[in-house]
């Protein structure tokens, strides 16, 4: 399974997106030194909006070049401190919307080069035209339902061809969990794309920009002017910024797809990146930034619903477990007989932990419960877990990865779970939990996620995105941290009933 699982590779996780140093065709980038305000490094159109040659606006102080009403907002802007703010410039007669990035040292400017039409709603407005679809992502009753009433609503509201939901697993692979599309598009639900779809490098920008947006793949990337930044003295950092260029591996990865415009909106659980909504258009398409902030806006309201039933599903169990233990503990209590409680009363301990089988090794007799391994494969496993020494609660979801004989029996314990009682005198309770054969629809064959040219240096995403299912056996359903947690209070629980402490003379 890992050969493929856990493909976040080195070499895409390396690649500096952040300095890539071009910009979208769809505005211009002005640097400015904060002390100043001089125009200290700008993108090659900036002539283009201002019918100057680009390379004279360098040098210049920015209040020549936008005029006075544009230069007093900036000033505003620029005492409030650092941080981004949103805004809309009026710059021969015309409205554009334009985004101020205010850092230590300077002021990054990019402006839209197209004209903002008609007036923003007010903020009244649009909670009015938005208010049923927060209703019902605020009352869906689990994750899926979230992302279904999500994808539907959002391509209602959008526009956009479609729009997929997908949560990151533990290795960062995305699972498409929703969609809602035009009827003449390929169709991803219950797909999973390899990690290095999205490099940690780009995962890492959502945290500084709630969104990435692509008008047209096609676009002519902007170059910078000077190359270098005469302020940092590097290329310029763009983590944060909307018309950052785009990868070429990127965008012939759209191609592939057949998307020609895209936009990506963050989802964030417990401050950390969660999944993505992505949007795709199979034409190019320009959107107001009036539209970005909506989805935005939605985006926290899905991610603060998707929180708080992720919580409420931990306190559910964490409550049946505990409820569980609970009685559990107090029939050991009443019946003063451990294996008994342990093996036959209700709850047993199999219930408590979701496991199929049960062995109990204790006072040199071994009892089992359910299914579990044979006498002689048990002696051998008792062996094995001597060796081992333990401590504290041992677990797998694949014993056989470790124990290669464990392959021979891996259909009825491919995930194991071991309170050691006195693991020096092999005194254990040992759990098992059956083979779950986990079957994955990847969006093409993991295996082809990069094609390299003779060069090295250049590479080239997938061309297919057909589903190619992987069938992976030997595991068993995971063992969760909090059946862990109540693991390891019943083996404190256990060590100290069979060793009373002495009374005080």
């Amino acid at each position: 399974m890992s050969q493929f699982s856990k493909y976040d590779s080195e070499f895409c996780g390396n690649i500096p997106i952040h300095i890539i140093n071009t910009i979208q065709d769809y505005g211009i980038l002005l640097v400015l030194d904060r002390n100043t305000l001089t125009i200290e490094q700008l993108s090659e159109n900036a002539g283009e909006m201002f019918v100057t040659p680009f390379r004279s606006l360098a040098g210049k102080n920015v209040q020549e070049v936008i005029g006075q009403p544009a230069f007093n907002e900036l000033q505003v802007c620029v005492e409030k401190g650092n941080g981004k703010y949103p805004t809309a410039w009026v710059l021969n007669g015309k409205r554009f919307f334009t985004l101020v990035h205010v850092t230590d040292n300077m002021v990054i400017l990019e402006i839209e080069n197209q004209p903002a039409e008609g007036a923003e709603s007010s903020f009244s407005t649009l909670y009015q035209s938005l208010r049923d679809t927060v209703s019902k992502i605020e009352t869906a009753h689990d994750i899926h339902e979230v992302c279904t009433i999500a994808a539907a609503e959002l391509k209602r509201i959008s526009g956009f061809d479609k729009i997929m939901i997908y949560a990151f697993d533990k290795d960062w692979n995305g699972n498409v969990m929703a969609e809602a599309m035009e009827p003449d598009m390929g169709s991803y639900l219950g797909f999973t794309f390899p990690a290095s779809d999205i490099p940690k490098p780009a995962r890492d920008m959502y945290q500084k920009n709630p969104y990435r947006f692509i008008p047209n793949r096609a676009f002519k990337p902007i170059k910078l002017y000077p190359v270098i930044n005469p302020i940092s003295y590097t290329f310029l950092d763009m983590s944060e910024c909307n018309l950052r260029g785009v990868a070429a591996v990127h965008v012939e990865y759209l191609k592939n797809m057949n998307v020609t415009a895209s936009m990506s909106v963050r989802l964030i659980k417990d401050g950390a990146l969660w999944g993505l909504i992505a949007c795709h258009h199979k034409t190019a398409r320009r959107i107001d930034s009036q539209l970005c902030t909506v989805l935005e806006f939605l985006s926290t309201v899905i991610s603060s619903r998707i929180n708080l039933l992720h919580h409420q599903k931990f306190l559910d169990l964490s409550a049946r477990l505990n409820s569980l233990y609970t009685q559990l503990i107090e029939n050991i209590y009443q019946s003063n007989h451990l294996v008994k409680s342990l093996l036959h009363e209700k709850p047993d301990v199999m219930e408590l932990f979701g496991a199929q089988g049960v062995v109990v090794t204790y006072k040199g007799k071994t009892h089992v419960a359910g299914e579990a391994p044979n006498a002689s494969e048990l002696e051998d496993l008792v062996l094995w877990l001597h060796l081992k020494q333990l401590r504290k609660v041992f677990y797998t979801d694949s014993l056989s990865d470790i124990y290669d004989i464990a392959s021979e029996y891996q259909h009825i314990a491919s995930g194991i779970l071991v309170i050691p009682i006195q693991s020096a005198q092999d005194e254990y309770i040992i759990l098992f939990r059956k083979e779950f054969i986990r079957t994955t629809s990847w969006g093409g064959n993991p295996e082809e996620r990069i094609f390299f040219d003779k060069d090295p240096k250049i590479y080239h995403p997938r061309h297919s995105f057909k589903l190619w299912q992987q069938h992976v056996k030997g595991f068993s359903k995971p063992w969760l941290q909090e059946e862990v947690m109540a693991a390891e209070n019943l083996r404190s629980f256990i060590y100290e009933l069979i060793n009373p402490e002495p009374l005080a003379k």
